[in-house]
C-alpha cells in the first residue's frame, strides 16, 4: 500500500533533495540517440555494460550457469495537477542466476532460477498525486532488499508440459502481455494493477510458495493452472526475506492462451482467457454481518469465503513494415472484472499498442501508447456515500481514475535504453477532489 507523505517540518514541497537532483540530472544527460553505427564505432556494442569479465562470463554460461544482472530507475515530476509539484526518483537493482542443470547436473530440460531485488527511492504518487495507480511502477513491494524468485522447473514430453516449483511471483506467469511492459505507470506492466488488489495476489518483486504446470498440447496453445499460498505480510518492508509458509488460504488461477503466427511468417499475436479464486476470507465492501450497510451501524463486516475474477487479454502485430520483421505497429488490450462483493475495483480496461522501429538505423527504439480506466465498485461508493452521511467528509467517494501515457523507447547501446514518457491521470484519486496532473517522467535501464 502506498503511505501519504507529509512534508517535514522545515523542508519546501516541490524541490528535490540535493542528492535526488544529482541523480536525477545525471540521467537527463544521458546522451541523445546515436545511430548505431555510431554505437558501433564508439565501442558499445557489447550486450552488458560490464563485459565478458576476462571470459569468465562465458565460461559460467558453457558450464551452465547464466549471470544476469540490470540497474533501473525511473524518475517522475507533475508540472501540473495533483495536490501540489514536485519531482520523486526511485530506483532497482536486480541480478540473479539461472543454472541449466542438464549441464551441470546432467538433469535434462531442467533449470533452477535465483533473483533477489533492492529497491529505494520516493513515490509521486504517494507524496503529491494522491491517485491510486503509481506514476512510477518500480515503487512499492517493500522498497527493500528482498528474494525476488528461486524455483524449479521441469519440461517434460518434448516441453509439452512444463512444471514449476518453488518460490515465484504469480503474475510473472499469468495474466501477462509483454508488450504492456513498455510503460512506467503502474496500472499495467504485463499484467493490470488494479486485477492483482481485487485478488490479492502479488507481482514481481514480491513472491509466494506455489506450483504451477503448463501443458501446450500444439506449439500455438496452452492452458496452465496453479495453487500458491496468499501471504498477505509479503508486501511488507521487512518481509524480504520471510520465506514463511504462512497462508490465509490458497490461490488458484487458470489460463488458456493462444500464440497464432509464431514462426510462421504470418503476423504474430497473443490471445488469453483466464480467472482465479482466492479462498481467503474476505470482507464485504458493504454489508455487514447482519446484512446492513456497516457505515450506518458500525458492525463488523460480512465475512466471505473467498473471492474470484475473471480477464481477457490480446495483443497482434496489426501492420509489418517490408524492410525488417522486427518494424511494425502492435496493437492489444486487457479487461477484467471482479468479484462484486469484495473487490474494489469491479471492472477495468487497458487499451494501446506500441510501434517498434521509428526512424532509420532505429529498429530496436519502441513508440507506444495506452489508455487505463479502472471503476470503483459501485457497492463500495455506496459505503463511503453512507460514511458520508455519518461522519460528513470523514472519506472520499470515488467513482474512477484513468490513465493516460506514451513513451519513447530508445536502445542506445545494446545494454542501455531510456524511455522518456508523459503520462495523464484523470480524477486522480477517484474523488473528484484533486485536480487532474500532468506527469513527465523518465525511464532508465542498465543491462549489467
Amino acid at each position: 500500500m502506498l503511505q501519504r507523505y507529509r512534508p517535514k517540518r522545515g523542508s519546501t514541497p516541490g524541490v528535490l533533495p540535493p542528492s535526488r537532483i544529482s541523480l536525477f540530472s545525471l540521467i537527463l544527460l544521458c546522451p541523445f540517440p546515436v545511430p548505431a553505427q555510431q554505437a558501433v564505432e564508439g565501442g558499445f556494442n557489447q550486450s552488458t555494460m560490464t563485459g565478458d569479465w576476462g571470459r569468465a562470463r562465458t565460461t559460467l554460461q558453457d558450464k551452465g550457469i547464466n549471470i544476469r544482472a540490470h540497474f533501473t530507475t525511473e524518475s517522475a515530476g507533475n508540472p501540473l495537477g495533483g495536490n501540489y509539484q514536485t519531482g520523486r526518483y526511485t530506483q532497482q537493482i536486480d541480478f540473479g542466476a539461472d543454472f541449466d542443470l542438464n549441464r551441470l547436473m546432467r538433469m535434462p530440460d531442467a533449470k533452477i532460477q535465483v533473483t533477489l531485488t533492492d529497491r529505494v527511492g520516493r513515490s509521486l504518487s504517494a507524496d503529491a498525486l494522491g491517485n491510486q495507480f503509481a506514476v512510477q511502477e518500480l515503487y512499492g513491494a517493500g522498497q527493500n532488499f528482498r528474494l525476488a524468485e528461486m524455483n524449479y522447473q521441469q519440461d517434460l514430453l518434448k516441453q509439452k508440459v512444463t512444471i514449476q516449483l518453488g518460490w515465484s511471483p504469480i503474475g510473472d506467469n499469468f495474466a501477462g502481455l509483454p508488450g504492456f511492459c513498455n510503460f512506467q505507470n503502474g496500472v499495467i506492466c504485463g499484467h493490470a494493477n488494479a486485477m492483482t488488489v481485487n485478488s490479492g495476489a502479488h507481482n514481481f518483486p514480491t513472491a509466494e510458495w506455489g506450483a504451477r504446470i503448463q501443458v501446450r498440447p500444439r506449439p500455438d496453445f496452452y492452458v496452465a493452472t496453479g495453487i500458491y499460498q496468499v501471504n498477505p505480510n509479503q508486501g511488507d518492508a521487512d518481509a524480504g526475506f520471510n520465506l514463511s509458509f504462512r497462508s490465509t488460504g490458497a490461490f488458484v488461477p487458470i489460463e488458456l492462451g493462444w500464440s497464432p503466427g509464431r514462426g510462421s511468417g504470418e503476423l504474430p499475436g497473443d490471445y488469453k482467457i483466464g480467472g482465479y479464486y482466492n479462498s481467503s476470507k474476505t470482507p464485504d465492501v458493504l454489508k455487514d454481518v447482519n446484512g446492513f450497510s456497516a457505515a450506518l451501524t458500525g458492525e463488523p463486516f460480512e465475512q466471505h469465503g473467498g473471492r474470484w475474477g475473471g480477464y481477457i487479454m490480446a495483443d497482434h502485430m496489426v501492420f509489418r513494415e517490408q524492410s525488417s520483421a522486427m518494424r511494425g505497429l502492435t496493437l492489444g488490450f486487457m479487461a477484467a472484472m471482479g468479484d462484486p462483493d469484495t473487490a474494489k475495483y469491479r471492472y477495468f480496461w487497458v487499451a494501446g499498442g506500441h510501434y517498434q522501429g521509428t526512424f532509420a538505423r532505429r529498429d530496436n527504439d519502441v513508440v507506444s501508447f495506452m489508455v487505463a480506466y479502472a471503476r470503483t465498485n459501485s457497492r463500495l461508493t455506496r459505503y463511503q456515500q453512507d460514511l458520508d452521511t455519518v461522519v460528513p467528509g470523514a472519506v472520499g467517494i470515488q467513482t474512477y481514475e484513468s490513465i493516460a501515457e506514451i513513451d519513447y523507447g530508445v536502445q542506445l547501446t545494446p545494454w542501455l535504453k531510456i524511455r522518456p514518457n508523459l503520462q495523464y491521470v484523470f480524477n486522480p484519486g477517484g474523488t473528484g477532489k484533486i485536480r487532474n496532473a500532468f506527469v513527465m517522467g523518465l525511464y532508465m535501464q542498465l543491462t549489467l
